[in-house]
Protein backbone atom coordinates (compact mmCIF):
# COMPACT_ATOMS: atom_id res chain seq x y z
CA UNK A 1 0.00 0.00 0.00
CA UNK A 2 1.61 3.03 -0.83
CA UNK A 3 1.63 6.46 1.54
CA UNK A 4 0.33 9.26 0.10
CA UNK A 5 2.30 12.72 1.51
CA UNK A 6 -0.65 15.36 1.87
CA UNK A 7 2.27 18.08 1.52
CA UNK A 8 -0.77 20.68 0.00
CA UNK A 9 -2.90 20.49 3.04
CA UNK A 10 -0.33 20.84 5.52
CA UNK A 11 2.08 23.68 4.40
CA UNK A 12 5.48 24.29 6.45
CA UNK A 13 4.60 27.39 9.01
CA UNK A 14 7.95 28.20 10.28
CA UNK A 15 8.10 31.06 7.44
CA UNK A 16 5.06 32.68 9.22
CA UNK A 17 6.04 32.69 12.70
CA UNK A 18 8.62 35.69 13.89
CA UNK A 19 12.01 35.12 14.54
CA UNK A 20 12.87 33.93 17.89
CA UNK A 21 13.99 36.96 20.17
CA UNK A 22 18.12 37.23 20.81
CA UNK A 23 19.01 37.39 23.96
CA UNK A 24 19.57 41.04 23.84
CA UNK A 25 16.21 42.07 22.95
CA UNK A 26 14.99 39.94 26.05
CA UNK A 27 17.41 41.70 28.11
CA UNK A 28 15.97 45.19 26.80
CA UNK A 29 12.28 44.22 27.06
CA UNK A 30 12.81 43.27 30.68
CA UNK A 31 14.66 45.50 31.95
CA UNK A 32 12.13 48.12 30.61
CA UNK A 33 8.97 46.53 32.46
CA UNK A 34 12.07 46.84 35.22
CA UNK A 35 11.77 50.50 34.42
CA UNK A 36 7.95 50.55 34.70
CA UNK A 37 7.36 48.98 37.56
CA UNK A 38 10.33 51.50 39.38
CA UNK A 39 8.17 54.42 37.87
CA UNK A 40 4.95 53.47 39.65
CA UNK A 41 6.34 53.39 42.68
CA UNK A 42 8.47 56.55 42.57
CA UNK A 43 5.19 58.61 41.35
CA UNK A 44 3.08 56.88 43.79
CA UNK A 45 5.11 58.35 46.86
CA UNK A 46 4.38 61.83 46.24
CA UNK A 47 1.04 63.20 47.77
CA UNK A 48 0.78 66.12 45.54
CA UNK A 49 0.69 67.30 42.07
CA UNK A 50 4.61 69.13 41.52
CA UNK A 51 6.16 66.27 43.12
CA UNK A 52 3.98 63.64 41.22
CA UNK A 53 4.95 66.44 37.75
CA UNK A 54 8.73 66.35 39.12
CA UNK A 55 8.90 61.58 38.87
CA UNK A 56 7.18 62.23 35.51
CA UNK A 57 9.64 64.49 34.12
CA UNK A 58 12.20 62.47 35.65
CA UNK A 59 11.41 59.60 33.85
CA UNK A 60 10.82 61.01 30.41
CA UNK A 61 14.23 62.53 30.49
CA UNK A 62 15.36 58.60 30.13
CA UNK A 63 13.35 58.35 26.80
CA UNK A 64 14.40 61.78 25.25
CA UNK A 65 16.06 64.77 25.47
CA UNK A 66 13.88 67.68 26.06
CA UNK A 67 14.60 71.27 25.67
CA UNK A 68 11.56 72.13 27.76
CA UNK A 69 8.61 70.55 29.09
CA UNK A 70 5.02 71.99 30.54
CA UNK A 71 1.96 70.87 32.06
CA UNK A 72 -1.26 71.51 31.44
CA UNK A 73 -3.79 70.76 33.80
CA UNK A 74 -7.73 71.25 32.88
CA UNK A 75 -9.29 73.69 35.89
CA UNK A 76 -12.43 71.88 37.24
CA UNK A 77 -14.36 74.70 37.18
CA UNK A 78 -14.02 76.70 33.66
CA UNK A 79 -13.01 73.20 32.52
CA UNK A 80 -10.07 75.02 30.10
CA UNK A 81 -6.54 74.21 29.96
CA UNK A 82 -4.21 76.12 32.42
CA UNK A 83 -0.61 76.18 32.27
CA UNK A 84 0.43 74.59 35.70
CA UNK A 85 4.42 73.39 36.06
CA UNK A 86 7.23 74.05 33.41
CA UNK A 87 10.87 73.59 33.20
CA UNK A 88 13.21 75.80 32.47
CA UNK A 89 11.74 78.75 34.28
CA UNK A 90 12.27 81.11 31.61
CA UNK A 91 10.58 79.38 29.02
CA UNK A 92 6.82 79.58 30.93
CA UNK A 93 5.65 82.85 28.12
CA UNK A 94 6.84 80.65 25.07
CA UNK A 95 5.07 77.40 26.35
CA UNK A 96 1.84 79.51 26.43
CA UNK A 97 2.20 80.92 23.27
CA UNK A 98 2.86 77.93 21.73
CA UNK A 99 -0.08 76.05 23.11
CA UNK A 100 -2.70 78.80 22.43
CA UNK A 101 -0.85 78.59 18.30
CA UNK A 102 -1.83 75.09 18.56
CA UNK A 103 -5.07 75.44 19.97
CA UNK A 104 -5.80 78.19 17.76
CA UNK A 105 -4.90 75.68 14.46
CA UNK A 106 -6.79 72.88 16.19
CA UNK A 107 -4.32 70.69 16.56
CA UNK A 108 -4.53 70.82 20.58
CA UNK A 109 -8.55 69.89 20.27
CA UNK A 110 -7.34 67.31 18.09
CA UNK A 111 -4.82 65.97 20.38
CA UNK A 112 -7.18 65.94 23.45
CA UNK A 113 -10.54 64.12 21.45
CA UNK A 114 -8.00 61.36 19.86
CA UNK A 115 -6.47 60.87 23.77
CA UNK A 116 -3.12 59.17 22.38
CA UNK A 117 0.33 60.92 22.16
CA UNK A 118 1.19 62.27 18.75
CA UNK A 119 4.22 64.11 17.51
CA UNK A 120 3.56 67.45 16.20
CA UNK A 121 5.66 70.22 14.49
CA UNK A 122 6.14 73.20 17.11
CA UNK A 123 4.57 76.60 15.35
CA UNK A 124 6.95 78.87 17.66
CA UNK A 125 10.05 77.35 18.88
CA UNK A 126 12.66 77.86 16.40
CA UNK A 127 15.03 75.45 14.80
CA UNK A 128 12.93 72.42 13.73
CA UNK A 129 11.53 71.74 17.33
CA UNK A 130 9.12 68.90 17.19
CA UNK A 131 6.61 69.09 20.22
CA UNK A 132 5.69 65.24 21.61
CA UNK A 133 2.16 65.39 23.15
CA UNK A 134 1.19 63.53 25.84
CA UNK A 135 -2.01 63.72 27.31
CA UNK A 136 -2.74 62.36 31.21
CA UNK A 137 -6.31 60.65 31.14
CA UNK A 138 -7.70 58.10 32.74
CA UNK A 139 -10.92 55.87 31.85
CA UNK A 140 -13.24 58.61 33.15
CA UNK A 141 -11.77 61.88 32.53
CA UNK A 142 -8.63 64.06 31.24
CA UNK A 143 -6.53 65.84 33.56
CA UNK A 144 -4.04 67.68 31.46
CA UNK A 145 -1.91 67.49 29.19
CA UNK A 146 2.20 67.17 28.92
CA UNK A 147 4.45 68.91 26.27
CA UNK A 148 7.52 68.42 25.13
CA UNK A 149 9.97 70.05 23.16
CA UNK A 150 12.37 68.09 22.05
CA UNK A 151 15.17 68.91 18.85
CA UNK A 152 14.18 65.12 17.62
CA UNK A 153 12.40 64.88 14.43
CA UNK A 154 9.36 63.84 13.91
CA UNK A 155 10.29 60.76 12.14
CA UNK A 156 12.93 60.06 14.58
CA UNK A 157 10.25 59.74 17.68
CA UNK A 158 9.56 55.45 16.45
CA UNK A 159 6.45 53.85 17.27
CA UNK A 160 7.51 52.03 19.95
CA UNK A 161 8.92 54.72 22.05
CA UNK A 162 5.64 56.51 21.31
CA UNK A 163 4.07 53.70 22.87
CA UNK A 164 6.26 53.47 26.40
CA UNK A 165 5.93 57.72 26.70
CA UNK A 166 2.08 56.72 26.39
CA UNK A 167 2.02 54.25 29.19
CA UNK A 168 4.03 56.48 31.13
CA UNK A 169 1.96 59.04 30.79
CA UNK A 170 -1.14 56.54 31.58
CA UNK A 171 0.64 55.59 34.52
CA UNK A 172 1.14 59.32 35.81
CA UNK A 173 -2.66 60.62 35.13
CA UNK A 174 -4.05 57.31 37.45
CA UNK A 175 -1.66 58.79 40.25
CA UNK A 176 -2.61 62.43 39.90
CA UNK A 177 -6.63 61.13 39.68
CA UNK A 178 -5.96 59.61 42.66
CA UNK A 179 -4.26 62.26 44.35
CA UNK A 180 -6.96 65.56 43.25
CA UNK A 181 -9.49 62.58 44.23
CA UNK A 182 -8.16 62.84 47.91
CA UNK A 183 -7.99 66.35 48.02
CA UNK A 184 -11.70 66.67 47.06
CA UNK A 185 -12.68 64.02 49.89
CA UNK A 186 -10.62 65.65 52.64
CA UNK A 187 -11.80 68.88 51.56
CA UNK A 188 -15.77 67.66 51.52
CA UNK A 189 -15.05 65.84 55.07
CA UNK A 190 -13.39 69.28 56.40
CA UNK A 191 -16.79 71.36 55.52
CA UNK A 192 -18.59 68.61 56.56
CA UNK A 193 -17.29 69.12 60.04
CA UNK A 194 -17.05 72.46 59.96
CA UNK A 195 -21.30 72.32 58.93
CA UNK A 196 -21.52 70.03 61.72
CA UNK A 197 -20.01 72.30 64.24
CA UNK A 198 -22.14 75.59 62.94
CA UNK A 199 -25.14 72.92 63.45
CA UNK A 200 -24.09 72.26 66.96
CA UNK A 201 -22.98 75.72 68.24
CA UNK A 202 -26.54 76.95 66.72
CA UNK A 203 -28.45 74.53 68.92
CA UNK A 204 -26.81 75.56 71.56
CA UNK A 205 -27.40 79.15 71.19
CA UNK A 206 -30.83 78.04 70.48
CA UNK A 207 -31.24 75.86 74.42
CA UNK A 208 -29.84 78.85 75.84
CA UNK A 209 -31.88 82.08 74.09
CA UNK A 210 -34.92 79.37 75.29
CA UNK A 211 -33.86 78.96 78.60
CA UNK A 212 -33.08 82.99 78.73
CA UNK A 213 -36.44 84.23 77.27
CA UNK A 214 -38.33 82.48 79.45
CA UNK A 215 -36.25 83.10 82.62
CA UNK A 216 -35.52 86.61 81.83
CA UNK A 217 -38.59 88.47 83.29
CA UNK A 218 -38.58 86.60 86.69
CA UNK A 219 -34.62 87.46 86.99
CA UNK A 220 -34.67 90.65 85.93
CA UNK A 221 -38.05 92.38 87.89
CA UNK A 222 -36.59 91.13 91.49
CA UNK A 223 -33.39 92.39 90.62
CA UNK A 224 -34.96 95.25 89.54
CA UNK A 225 -36.27 95.57 92.93
CA UNK A 226 -32.69 94.92 95.06
CA UNK A 227 -31.47 97.33 92.59
CA UNK A 228 -33.37 100.37 93.01
CA UNK A 229 -33.64 99.87 96.77
CA UNK A 230 -29.66 99.75 96.88
CA UNK A 231 -29.61 103.11 95.16
CA UNK A 232 -32.14 104.50 97.61
CA UNK A 233 -30.17 103.21 100.79
CA UNK A 234 -26.82 104.56 99.00
CA UNK A 235 -28.64 108.22 99.23
CA UNK A 236 -29.28 108.40 102.59
CA UNK A 237 -26.90 110.49 104.62
CA UNK A 238 -24.64 109.66 107.88
CA UNK A 239 -24.60 105.78 107.19
CA UNK A 240 -21.57 104.85 109.17
CA UNK A 241 -18.19 102.78 107.79
CA UNK A 242 -18.53 100.20 106.01
CA UNK A 243 -21.83 100.01 105.21
CA UNK A 244 -21.58 102.50 102.61
CA UNK A 245 -18.59 100.02 100.67
CA UNK A 246 -21.13 97.26 101.48
CA UNK A 247 -23.87 98.82 99.77
CA UNK A 248 -21.28 99.58 96.85
CA UNK A 249 -20.40 96.69 96.83
CA UNK A 250 -24.21 95.08 96.24
CA UNK A 251 -24.41 97.55 93.40
CA UNK A 252 -21.83 96.39 91.58
CA UNK A 253 -22.70 93.10 91.92
CA UNK A 254 -26.37 93.50 91.20
CA UNK A 255 -24.96 95.53 88.27
CA UNK A 256 -23.02 92.59 86.95
CA UNK A 257 -25.91 90.35 87.11
CA UNK A 258 -28.26 92.19 85.05
CA UNK A 259 -25.36 92.61 82.43
CA UNK A 260 -24.68 88.78 82.17
CA UNK A 261 -29.08 88.50 82.00
CA UNK A 262 -28.61 91.24 79.01
CA UNK A 263 -26.07 89.12 77.07
CA UNK A 264 -27.33 85.64 77.31
CA UNK A 265 -30.96 87.54 75.67
CA UNK A 266 -29.30 88.15 72.65
CA UNK A 267 -29.60 84.46 71.86
CA UNK A 268 -33.40 84.51 72.09
CA UNK A 269 -33.85 88.23 70.09
CA UNK A 270 -35.60 87.18 67.12
CA UNK A 271 -36.98 90.15 65.96
CA UNK A 272 -35.22 91.37 62.60
CA UNK A 273 -33.09 94.02 63.26
CA UNK A 274 -32.50 97.23 60.50
CA UNK A 275 -29.34 97.16 58.54
CA UNK A 276 -27.52 99.92 57.11
CA UNK A 277 -24.62 100.79 54.90
CA UNK A 278 -21.84 100.85 57.73
CA UNK A 279 -18.27 102.42 57.13
CA UNK A 280 -16.37 99.45 59.06
CA UNK A 281 -13.14 101.39 58.85
CA UNK A 282 -14.60 104.20 60.76
CA UNK A 283 -16.32 102.64 62.87
CA UNK A 284 -12.92 100.46 63.77
CA UNK A 285 -11.29 103.20 64.41
CA UNK A 286 -13.77 104.50 66.58
CA UNK A 287 -14.20 101.36 68.90
CA UNK A 288 -9.86 101.57 68.77
CA UNK A 289 -10.22 104.67 70.34
CA UNK A 290 -12.56 103.39 73.22
CA UNK A 291 -10.94 100.99 73.92
CA UNK A 292 -7.64 102.09 74.59
CA UNK A 293 -8.77 104.70 76.04
CA UNK A 294 -10.19 102.63 78.71
CA UNK A 295 -6.78 101.09 78.69
CA UNK A 296 -4.77 103.70 78.37
CA UNK A 297 -2.13 101.74 80.82
CA UNK A 298 -1.91 98.69 78.36
CA UNK A 299 1.95 98.25 76.72
CA UNK A 300 -0.09 97.19 73.67
CA UNK A 301 0.53 99.24 70.41
CA UNK A 302 -2.64 99.40 68.34
CA UNK A 303 -2.05 99.53 64.03
CA UNK A 304 -5.18 99.68 62.24
CA UNK A 305 -4.77 99.43 58.48
CA UNK A 306 -7.50 99.21 55.39
CA UNK A 307 -8.12 100.74 51.90
CA UNK A 308 -9.99 104.14 51.51
CA UNK A 309 -12.90 103.52 49.71
CA UNK A 310 -14.18 100.01 51.03
CA UNK A 311 -17.22 99.05 50.22
CA UNK A 312 -19.76 99.28 52.74
CA UNK A 313 -21.11 96.35 54.67
CA UNK A 314 -24.93 95.68 55.73
CA UNK A 315 -25.26 95.67 59.22
CA UNK A 316 -26.61 96.74 62.31
CA UNK A 317 -24.55 99.32 63.99
CA UNK A 318 -24.97 98.70 67.62
CA UNK A 319 -24.31 94.89 67.45
CA UNK A 320 -20.90 95.19 64.92
CA UNK A 321 -20.05 97.55 67.69
CA UNK A 322 -20.67 94.76 70.53
CA UNK A 323 -18.80 92.56 68.13
CA UNK A 324 -15.33 94.99 67.79
CA UNK A 325 -15.74 95.94 71.53
CA UNK A 326 -16.04 92.20 72.50
CA UNK A 327 -13.16 91.29 70.04
CA UNK A 328 -10.42 93.95 70.65
CA UNK A 329 -11.05 93.97 74.35
CA UNK A 330 -10.30 89.85 74.55
CA UNK A 331 -7.07 90.57 72.22
CA UNK A 332 -5.69 93.19 75.18
CA UNK A 333 -7.01 90.70 77.09
CA UNK A 334 -4.78 87.87 75.08
CA UNK A 335 -1.07 90.16 76.09
CA UNK A 336 -1.51 91.03 79.50
CA UNK A 337 2.44 91.92 79.21
CA UNK A 338 2.37 94.04 76.35
CA UNK A 339 2.00 93.49 72.71
CA UNK A 340 1.02 94.39 69.14
CA UNK A 341 -2.78 94.31 68.03
CA UNK A 342 -3.15 94.47 64.53
CA UNK A 343 -6.63 94.78 62.70
CA UNK A 344 -6.79 95.30 58.80
CA UNK A 345 -10.60 95.49 56.46
CA UNK A 346 -10.51 94.60 53.01
CA UNK A 347 -12.55 92.66 50.25
CA UNK A 348 -12.63 89.21 49.37
CA UNK A 349 -14.22 86.23 48.08
CA UNK A 350 -16.52 84.25 50.10
CA UNK A 351 -15.50 81.15 50.99
CA UNK A 352 -17.33 77.72 51.77
CA UNK A 353 -19.30 79.28 54.14
CA UNK A 354 -20.87 82.40 51.62
CA UNK A 355 -22.38 82.00 48.02
CA UNK A 356 -19.67 81.23 45.44
CA UNK A 357 -18.39 84.44 44.28
CA UNK A 358 -20.29 86.78 46.07
CA UNK A 359 -18.20 89.15 47.26
CA UNK A 360 -17.79 90.00 51.28
CA UNK A 361 -15.63 92.93 53.39
CA UNK A 362 -13.26 90.53 56.12
CA UNK A 363 -12.18 92.43 59.32
CA UNK A 364 -8.81 90.43 60.56
CA UNK A 365 -7.92 91.02 64.23
CA UNK A 366 -4.64 89.48 65.57
CA UNK A 367 -2.99 89.91 68.52
CA UNK A 368 0.95 88.89 69.62
CA UNK A 369 -0.41 86.85 72.64
CA UNK A 370 0.07 83.28 73.97
CA UNK A 371 -2.36 81.69 71.43
CA UNK A 372 -4.96 79.53 71.79
CA UNK A 373 -4.19 75.90 73.40
CA UNK A 374 -5.56 72.92 71.43
CA UNK A 375 -7.38 71.86 74.21
CA UNK A 376 -9.38 74.98 74.29
CA UNK A 377 -9.85 74.92 70.32
CA UNK A 378 -13.31 74.07 70.31
CA UNK A 379 -14.39 75.63 72.82
CA UNK A 380 -13.74 79.07 72.49
CA UNK A 381 -17.59 79.92 71.23
CA UNK A 382 -18.88 78.03 73.80
CA UNK A 383 -21.13 80.11 76.05
CA UNK A 384 -19.49 80.77 79.76
CA UNK A 385 -16.53 79.08 78.64
CA UNK A 386 -12.98 81.73 80.06
CA UNK A 387 -9.96 80.66 81.12
CA UNK A 388 -9.42 84.03 83.26
CA UNK A 389 -9.84 83.76 87.01
CA UNK A 390 -13.40 83.59 88.60
CA UNK A 391 -15.20 87.14 88.94
CA UNK A 392 -13.07 88.34 85.85
CA UNK A 393 -15.09 87.37 83.02
CA UNK A 394 -18.15 85.53 82.08
CA UNK A 395 -17.34 83.26 78.93
CA UNK A 396 -20.05 85.54 77.06
CA UNK A 397 -18.01 88.00 74.97
CA UNK A 398 -17.29 85.42 72.33
CA UNK A 399 -20.69 83.62 72.17
CA UNK A 400 -22.57 86.27 71.73
CA UNK A 401 -20.11 88.20 69.33
CA UNK A 402 -20.43 84.72 66.94
CA UNK A 403 -24.55 84.95 67.44
CA UNK A 404 -24.70 88.54 66.75
CA UNK A 405 -22.04 88.34 62.98
CA UNK A 406 -24.42 84.94 62.41
CA UNK A 407 -27.73 87.11 62.86
CA UNK A 408 -25.90 89.74 60.03
CA UNK A 409 -25.22 86.65 57.40
CA UNK A 410 -21.39 86.80 57.95
CA UNK A 411 -18.91 84.52 59.96
CA UNK A 412 -16.58 84.71 62.75
CA UNK A 413 -13.54 82.09 62.93
CA UNK A 414 -9.99 82.38 64.31
CA UNK A 415 -6.63 80.48 63.74
CA UNK A 416 -4.55 80.55 66.19
CA UNK A 417 -0.88 78.68 67.18
CA UNK A 418 0.28 78.14 70.36
CA UNK A 419 2.61 80.90 71.88
CA UNK A 420 2.18 82.77 68.44
CA UNK A 421 -1.19 84.15 68.91
CA UNK A 422 -4.47 84.83 67.93
CA UNK A 423 -6.42 85.86 64.62
CA UNK A 424 -10.00 86.40 64.34
CA UNK A 425 -11.81 87.03 61.17
CA UNK A 426 -15.38 88.90 60.61
CA UNK A 427 -16.83 88.61 57.82
CA UNK A 428 -19.56 90.63 56.52
CA UNK A 429 -21.99 90.63 53.31
CA UNK A 430 -21.48 94.63 51.58
CA UNK A 431 -24.57 96.60 51.72
CA UNK A 432 -26.26 95.96 48.03
CA UNK A 433 -25.76 99.97 47.14
CA UNK A 434 -22.23 99.13 48.08
CA UNK A 435 -21.44 102.86 48.91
Amino acid sequence: METHKHTAAFPETTDRLAPPLSEHAILEFVEKVENLSLFQERIEKPSRIPQIWKAFREEIEHQITPAAMALFMVDQETHSFELSQWVPPACEAICRREIDAQIECGTFAWIVNRRQPAVIPSLVFKSRHSLVMLPLVTHSRTLGVAMIVTMIEEKSVTHERLRLLGILSKQCALVMENTLLYDQLKQEHRSLQEAQTRIIQAEKFASIGRLTSGAFHELLNPLNIISGHLQLMMMEQGLKAPLPDYLSLMKSASDRIASIVNSLLRFSAKKPKNSRPIDVLTLLQQMVDTVSNRRANARVTVEVTGEQGLPRVAAHEDDLKTVLTHLIDNAYDAMPDGGTLRISTGVQLAGPEGPDGQKRLAIRIADSGGGISANNIHKVFDPFFTTKEIGQGTGLSLAVSYALVTSMDGTLTFETQENAGAVFWVVLPLSPSGS
